[in-house]
């Protein structure tokens, strides 16, 4: 079962820190219940939009359902869909400012993700990357199913993307912040 991560990532933080601003727009990749979802789009606001995306219907209800409750369904939309496959998130080719991918690289093929990632987000957006440090934790999935921030700095690369910065949002966890390669 997985963790609820909000006990030691503060979405609503994390989105303050890396800089996400009103009338911007995000895309979760593997966006579960929408733990990220409800605080972006309290800050991207009437003029933004927060799409959810995942392959499960019944978390994508969720997150519907908390968006509803938050008061911020009207900005928030999910999209059933698998990533792994091209063009598999359905968005227009560079339509989004931010796309995160927040513990999910370990379930699915990193190069996957990040070609989708790169795919989708402007040319001045980012891809915010947050996943299970390789270090032993209390929580998270087992330590050969997670992906060494190298790795996934190799799979951004090949994607088309160049690391930013990197962060820690938690203990736990490596985050990283991608921008488009210039040709």
């Amino acid at each position: 079962m997985q963790s609820d991560t909000t006990s030691f990532i503060h979405p609503e933080n994390l989105w303050r820190e890396v800089g996400l601003r009103a009338g911007q727009s995000v895309a979760h990749f593997g966006c579960g219940p929408g733990f990220y979802l409800v605080p972006a789009a309290k800050l991207v606001g009437t003029s933004g939009k927060v799409i959810g995306v995942d392959l499960l219907p019944d978390l994508l209800a969720e997150a519907e359902n908390r968006a509803a409750r938050a008061g911020v369904g009207s900005i928030v939309h999910t999209i059933r869909a698998n990533l792994e496959l091209p063009n598999g998130s359905t968005l227009p080719n560079q339509s989004t400012d931010w796309v995160l991918l927040a513990n999910v690289i370990h379930q699915s093929d990193p190069g996957k993700l990040l070609l989708e990632a790169a795919r989708v987000v402007t040319s001045a957006g980012s891809v915010l990357l947050i996943e299970w440090d390789t270090v032993a934790t209390p929580l998270g999935p087992p330590n050969q199913h997670r992906v060494p921030q190298t790795v996934a700095v190799q799979a951004a690369i090949a994607a088309g993307l160049l690391q930013d910065r990197a962060f820690a949002p938690s203990p736990y966890h490596y985050g990283l912040v991608f921008k488009l390669a210039v040709a």
